[in-house]
């Protein structure tokens, strides 16, 4: 009985320092996950930052591209007058010069 009695006794003095140390050590744990998690939330936030900033970018993009593609049909449209008064010009001065000789 006296080895019984003796870790009965290591047991009485050693568990609350064990226990202290194991308290210890989850407050440790808790602590690296802690620091583990901001950093993945860091992360995300980045991700999220670069994001924004490509979908501003592919609006700006989009509009761009549909102004360019309005002002090219507007311009395929419109009918230049001054083509037709330039080849009018020519078609009086022939006559002109027909009437001369």
């Amino acid at each position: 009985m006296s080895k019984i009695e003796e870790y009965i006794g290591t047991l009485r003095t050693e568990a609350p320092a064990k226990f202290e140390e194991l308290k210890d050590n989850i407050k440790l744990k808790n602590f690296l996950k802690k620091k583990e998690a901001e950093a993945i939330i860091e992360e995300v936030e980045e991700e999220r930052k670069v994001k924004v900033w490509v979908i501003i970018l592919a609006i700006i993009g989009v509009i761009a591209i549909g102004c360019l593609v309005g002002y090219l049909v507007y311009r395929s449209r419109k009918k230049p007058d001054y083509l037709d008064d330039f080849d009018s010009d020519f078609v009086d001065d022939d006559e002109f010069f027909e009437d001369e000789e």
